[in-house]
């Protein structure tokens, strides 16, 4: 199945399909609609996204990663009620709840950039291998684990391209930081455009595609 099979669904549909994301029997169907789901209302949330941030002065980098952000949490937090729309219209309604989710990652947001002390500095390092398992200072039973982990993950990378590779080790060296609500720093982020080749838009759907992957493949692999 892709998510092209689910495009055409009604939003309510695709949204209770995301819902079922904890269920594994449904774990694919889950992934594919929220696909769709993003391509349905990625344009209007950019725009709004871009429009509130103009007003804050920040810029369309920004913006876009609130609008990224914003579909992150509604995928973490798939809460919302059609019962609770008032228009009559469904993808109205669901706008007006992903808008709230933008302003309350806006808020997230400016906060990281005005209550410090902000972790980067705008200095951090990209990110092109694999560090050294046996260089680490942890117990042998530690090591061992990380060595499965990472023959897997490596596994899982082959089959994707080497940018893929970078974003992937480069978002995950800062993972920490970034669930905490900060933010990689523009210069970084400009550097990594810059290196790669690449926009901040297909940086984010090749982000998207490595953490699939490897997902993917510690579900069937690490397991075992």
């Amino acid at each position: 199945m892709s998510w092209q099979e689910v495009k055409d669904d009604p939003t309510p549909d695709l949204i209770e399909y995301i819902q079922w994301r904890g269920q594994p029997e449904y774990k694919t169907l889950s992934e594919d609609a929220f696909i769709a789901f993003c391509f349905r209302f990625r344009d209007d949330v950019q725009k709004k996204c871009r429009v509130i941030c103009r007003n804050r002065g920040l810029d369309n980098t920004v913006a876009d990663e609130i609008a990224e952000k914003t579909f992150a949490r509604f995928l973490k937090y798939p809460k919302y009620s059609a019962a609770k729309c008032k228009s009559g219209d469904t993808d109205t309604c669901v706008k007006l709840y992903l808008y709230k989710f933008a302003s309350r990652v806006l808020s997230d947001y400016i906060k990281s950039e005005t209550d410090g002390p902000n972790p980067f500095t705008g200095e951090e390092e990209i990110i092109d291998d694999f560090p050294d398992i046996e260089a680490m200072p942890v117990p042998p039973e530690k090591k061992a684990l990380l060595e499965k982990h990472y023959g897997i993950i490596k596994a899982a990378l082959e089959r994707l391209s080497d940018k893929h590779k970078i974003i992937y080790l480069t978002y995950k060296q800062y993972e920490d930081e970034l669930n905490e609500g900060f933010y990689l720093p523009r210069p970084f982020l400009k550097r990594l455009q810059d290196r790669l080749g690449l926009s901040q838009a297909s940086i984010r759907v090749y982000k998207k595609e490595a953490f699939d992957k490897i997902e993917e493949y510690l579900n069937i692999y690490g397991k075992r």
